[in-house]
């Protein structure tokens, strides 16, 4: 079967529409971690295991995720036929691997910092005092992670099946849906 390859720029905006579907949650997560250490720690593990698992899950089960399909497109094992959620887990691993240490430096900012004056202050300057706790080698991390995404989006235009690193690594391939035709009886 032939297959038209998503285009770079389909998946540029699926996962743009991912993005604006996960902000809501991550931002309702965010104000509530001035509640409590405990609340503040529980928020940062499940927005880091979020963003993670909302691709997971909706590759799994679906080959896509909401992005993906309103663009029109879902991601198939190379014969063409849905995978599994081992594949899917396989296909996320690099950014499953980035969220664990991006959220594991998060937390640890989170016990070097003083609590009682975080809960003082507003949802900003929350979010920069937090910031400010940060170590300095992550700001490498965000720009490895930067590189790696960069690295996937070039990569798309440089083979015939518009594969991206994370696609090599499970087989996959993304797609355009194929429209069933339906037809009608006289």
């Amino acid at each position: 079967m032939s297959y038209q390859y998503a285009s770079a720029w389909q998946r540029l905006m699926a996962n743009a529409i991912d993005g604006l579907i996960l902000l809501l949650p991550m931002l309702l997560l965010s104000s509530l971690a001035f509640i409590d250490i405990s609340v503040a720690v529980l928020a940062t593990v499940i927005g880091y295991g979020l963003f993670w698992y909302y691709s997971y899950y909706f590759h799994g089960k679906y080959g896509a995720t909401f992005g993906k399909h309103f663009m029109g497109i879902i991601v198939l094992d190379r014969q063409g036929n849905r995978f599994t959620y081992r594949t899917a887990f396989v296909r996320g691993l690099i950014d499953m691997l980035f969220a664990i240490v991006i959220g594991a430096v998060a937390l640890q900012a989170l016990f070097a910092m003083d609590f009682t004056h975080f809960q003082s202050l507003g949802f900003f300057a929350r979010e920069a005092y937090h910031e400010s706790f940060k170590p300095d080698y992550m700001n490498l991390i965000i720009n490895l992670y930067g590189y790696w995404l960069l690295s996937e989006f070039l990569l798309m235009h440089s083979n015939k099946n518009r594969q991206a690193i994370a696609d090599m690594m499970a087989d996959t391939i993304v797609v355009v849906k194929q429209k069933s035709k339906v037809s009608a009886v006289a």
